[in-house]
């Protein structure tokens, strides 16, 4: 049988990173959309960029933000099961 067990800080800890990271990825795939908006670029270079970006790198960001998110939430679940077994 594995052993289940965890140290209470460290996962706080944790979860605190997932979330701080997560709201990392958010800030940054806002403000690269943002610039981009309002950025004067033309040209194809220009235009295989904004598709690239549309199509591929904000998905894959807002992907990786959720992951981070729910990561932090499992977390603090597993934290909170822990004290639960331990009363």
């Amino acid at each position: 049988m594995p052993a289940i067990g965890g140290e209470l800080e460290q996962l706080s800890s944790l979860k605190a990173t997932f979330d701080r990271q997560s709201g990392m990825v958010g800030e940054l795939t806002t403000t690269v959309r943002s610039q981009l908006t309002n950025t004067y670029w033309e040209g194809p270079a220009a235009a295989r960029f904004r598709e690239s970006w549309q199509s591929e790198f904000e998905p894959m960001l807002q992907k990786l933000q959720q992951q981070l998110s729910e990561a932090g939430a499992e977390v603090s679940r597993r934290r909170d099961a822990l004290i639960k077994a331990g009363s």
